[in-house]
């Protein structure tokens, strides 16, 4: 296995383009008649929501250091699920004056930067202390239909080396040095002993293919009555296994830090809500079953290395890459001392 580069995207830094100039672009570059524009925040990249009348849009530019390929693969995969699937709320590729999908401008500090332009799914994010067990399947429903729409999608950008693949966590043992909290560095250390005896072998046996890889709540799109209603941000797209897509969004799905402290609150039932709802439209096979939990507790330990290591690197911005790691690490713990469920096992 590859080891994981250090100079990855992920930590590259870069000088952020202006509000004034992302709309010039949207303007020259796409021909929209601009009323309005906003910064979101992101952690690699520039991203703005531009107003066009009550249509809105969502302007990308990209990290001097990412990939092209990777992100000639994200263009490339929103379309073939517009095309196999058209009815799944994805983003739309809006397509530039001359007919492509990305093109090349200067950054900020005049080195080449590719940017695009992606249509904007209306609703508020995820928050999974305002859903019913209903829909939280709805959402795992959602991955599943994702997963099965992607599942004959292939691009060279997939065989990527990420830090956020779980096929990759061993290679972030490294990064332990990083975590401050001696109790904590333990117990992600034992994670990763358990992955490399058991969750790592068992990866070897079961389906892979390209996936999302990303359905945190900020990710997830609900309507008014919290149904799920989209699923956005491509840029964690990887060739890895089937199953770990859906462990991936299972973590996040782990109640809260305050409602783990309550012995009485089962941390898995929230999270297996999910595996329910995604074996309703992608079944999983017995391997994967067995090493759905794995994967769920390895998300844990690779949340923890992961940011940790992010913090490190950029301490300027160590209070956004840390904030999960509270939450991560109290998960860990439950979740290790209590016994998963099987998908399929929930409430009516």
């Amino acid at each position: 296995m590859d080891e994981l580069r250090t100079d990855d995207a992920i930590t590259a830094t870069f000088t952020p383009l202006g509000v004034e100039r992302a709309a010039d672009l949207a303007i020259e570059r796409y021909g929209l008649q601009v009323t309005g524009i906003r910064r979101f925040d992101t952690e690699r990249d520039d991203t703005f929501r531009v107003s066009v009348g009550e249509q809105r849009y969502v302007l990308k530019i990209a990290n001097p250091a990412d990939d092209l390929d990777v992100i000639a693969m994200q263009l490339a995969a929103l379309q073939h699920v517009a095309a196999v699937d058209p009815g799944f709320p994805v983003p739309r590729v809006v397509l530039d004056r001359d007919g492509s999908a990305s093109s090349w401008i200067d950054g900020a500090d005049g080195e080449p930067r590719l940017v695009r332009v992606l249509s904007f799914l209306p609703g508020r994010t995820l928050d999974y202390d305002r859903t019913t067990p209903e829909q939280r399947r709805a959402v795992g429903a959602a991955i599943g239909r994702l997963s099965q729409a992607l599942e004959r999608f292939s691009h060279p950008g997939a065989d990527r080396v990420l830090a956020w693949d779980l096929q990759r966590l061993a290679t972030l043992r490294p990064h332990l040095a990083h975590i401050d909290d001696a109790e904590a560095r333990a117990d992600v250390e034992a994670e990763l002993d358990r992955y490399a005896t058991v969750t790592e072998p068992g990866l070897a046996r079961v389906r892979h293919q390209v996936v999302h890889n990303d359905a945190n709540m900020d990710n997830v799109v609900v309507d008014d009555e919290g149904w799920v209603s989209g699923i956005l941000d491509f840029g964690d797209m990887v060739s890895t296994a089937v199953v770990a897509d859906l462990a991936v969004a299972m973590a996040y799905a782990v109640p809260s830090v305050e409602a783990l402290a309550d012995p009485a609150v089962d941390p898995w039932r929230p999270a297996y809500d999910l595996a329910d709802g995604y074996v309703s439209t992608r079944p999983l096979t017995a391997d994967e079953i067995d090493l759905l939990p794995h994967l769920v507790r390895a998300r844990m330990a690779q949340r923890m290395l992961v940011n940790s290591w992010l913090a490190a690197t950029n301490p300027d911005n160590a209070h956004h890459t840390l904030r999960a790691n509270g939450h991560a690490i109290a998960a860990l713990r439950r979740l290790v001392a209590a016994e998963p469920p099987n998908p399929g096992q929930g409430e009516s």
